[in-house]
């Protein structure tokens, strides 16, 4: 999950797998060809030419993994991530009082009441910078773009920096990707432990004034995640209505490319060669057994019913020009 399926010559995304099951067919094999019966005739029961199997798609891809989960819990380094995703889920993360602990994400399950959960990923440390490429946060920010939720860790041991941790990790995600500031947040303040008097009055305020959700907890003992996690489940399910309302671009894509996949299209490469483009015509052309005359009379029957000499005409071609169909190519002769 959380892979992205791109087209690498023409940067189109095939297919974002974003839930478990989700699956994308990225090219298709050949059909098979028709056998000499197809072919039969009143005055030819028995012919003895069939066509040639379609070639297989080819593509080059390029795979993005990015994490996928409800909730992406960013911070700076040794603001109590792993902390506290040990404490809230099954995940088991390392743990140490240095910079960089998280080298890569972890994934942890949040079991809630009633059988509810949430995804959480523990994201590398952000420092200033991190978004060119300063410290371990812009290997990692990409990850950010696929969480539901953002939940701002912020190191409460130090309380005269908790405006200052909060303006820095807002400024790194606006130079990254100033959409990311769109998404649904929550700021947690950690460490509360740690503080001799539990005033928060102030710092409630501060953050209730720019329009932001603040939580106080002790990720280490346990304290305010019971509320965190209601309050994250329920900003989930928002997400999730939202995400049912959105309109289904896909079906409309594959209409689009099979009217186009039916449009025959004469491109004029040069002064003597011209290229016809068509999915059935490159079809036919290719299962076309070259070296059998009954198979290459078939192939002409063809091109006189859907008049593709009188087009080429239209297109200016002369006696002896080169036609190019599929992986086929033809000379031009009048009267053939």
């Amino acid at each position: 999950m959380g892979t992205t399926i791109i087209d690498k010559e023409t940067g189109e995304v095939i297919k974002d797998l974003e839930n478990d099951g989700d699956f994308a067919i990225v090219a298709k094999g050949g059909k098979g060809g028709r056998g000499n019966k197809s072919f039969a005739t009143s005055s030819e029961h028995t012919p003895r030419y069939a066509e040639k199997g379609e070639s297989g798609e080819e593509k080059t891809l390029e795979l993005k993994l990015k994490i996928l989960s409800d909730v992406g819990i960013i911070g700076a380094p040794n603001a109590g991530k792993s902390t506290l995703l040990t404490a809230i889920s099954n995940a088991r993360p390392k743990i140490a009082d240095y910079p960089f602990t998280t080298l890569a994400p972890k994934i942890g399950i949040a079991e809630l009441e009633n059988g509810n959960r949430l995804t959480f990923a523990d994201l590398p440390g952000l420092i200033r910078g991190a978004s060119e490429g300063k410290g371990m946060g812009n290997r990692f920010l990409a990850h950010i773009e696929r969480t539901k939720i953002l939940l701002f860790l912020i190191d409460g041991a130090q309380r005269r920096d908790i405006k200052r941790a909060y303006k820095m990790l807002i400024n790194e995600l606006k130079s990254y990707n100033e959409e990311l500031t769109n998404k649904e947040r929550v700021i947690v303040i950690n460490k509360i432990d740690t503080w001799k008097r539990k005033r928060t009055k102030e710092l409630e305020r501060y953050f209730n004034n720019l329009g932001e959700q603040v939580f106080f907890i002790s990720a280490i003992k346990k304290e305010g995640l019971r509320n965190l996690l209601q309050r994250l489940y329920e900003i989930s399910l928002t997400y999730k209505k939202k995400a049912e309302k959105m309109p289904q671009e896909e079906k409309l894509i594959k209409v689009n490319k099979e009217f186009l996949d039916k449009i025959l299209k004469i491109e004029k490469v040069n002064a003597n060669t011209f290229k016809v483009s068509q999915k059935e015509i490159e079809r036919r052309a290719e299962l076309t057994d070259f070296n059998t005359p009954g198979s290459l009379e078939e192939l002409k029957r063809y091109f006189e019913r859907i008049e593709l000499e009188k087009q080429l005409k239209k297109a200016g071609i002369k006696e002896g020009n080169k036609v190019i169909i599929g992986n086929k190519s033809f000379i031009y002769r009048e009267n053939e």
